[in-house]
């Protein structure tokens, strides 16, 4: 049968002092996040962006997570392009628009991201647990390659 080791008593409370600090910053943190989220929830529902196509026939404005809220056309959008170009006007508008609340909504977000990225993460207070952050970051870079779907320039469509 093994030996078995018994720390001193300097270890266990070299030990539990950095345990106590660890859960002390984490529960700061957390607190630090739920002041914060009432602010970042109200910021989010009022938050739009807008972007116009390159030819200026049509400009979207979406919400925080890219849902178009309205379309706006140029007063001679219909004269000046085939119903297919602008679509293509519209999808443009929609998709900068998009990108650009994307950027909005990390950046009224990040108070509570950079308190979460200050805080433990699961393997500081348990030696050998796969990391949080690094599952976020994969979850992230995942998502992050489907937004690079483009639209067609095909000129053939019906028109």
């Amino acid at each position: 049968m093994p030996e078995y080791h018994r720390p001193d008593t300097t270890e266990l409370q070299a030990a539990t002092a950095e345990m106590k600090r660890l859960v002390d910053s984490l529960l700061d943190g957390l607190d630090q996040q739920r002041e914060d989220l009432p602010g970042v929830v109200e910021r989010l529902s009022r938050s739009r962006s807008s972007a116009w196509s390159a030819d200026r026939l049509a400009e979207v404005v979406v919400d925080a997570y890219g849902i178009v809220v309205e379309v706006r056309l140029a007063s001679n959008a219909y004269q000046a392009a085939t119903p297919g170009r602008l679509a293509r006007s519209i999808t443009e508008a929609a998709r900068s628009a998009a990108a650009l609340a994307q950027q909005q909504r990390a950046d009224i977000v990040s108070p509570i991201t950079e308190t979460a990225d200050a805080l433990p993460d699961l393997p500081d207070l348990f030696p050998g647990a796969p990391s949080l952050r690094g599952i976020r970051d994969i979850v992230a870079a995942a998502a992050g390659t489907s937004e690079a779907v483009t639209a067609p320039d095909d000129e053939s469509e019906t028109e």
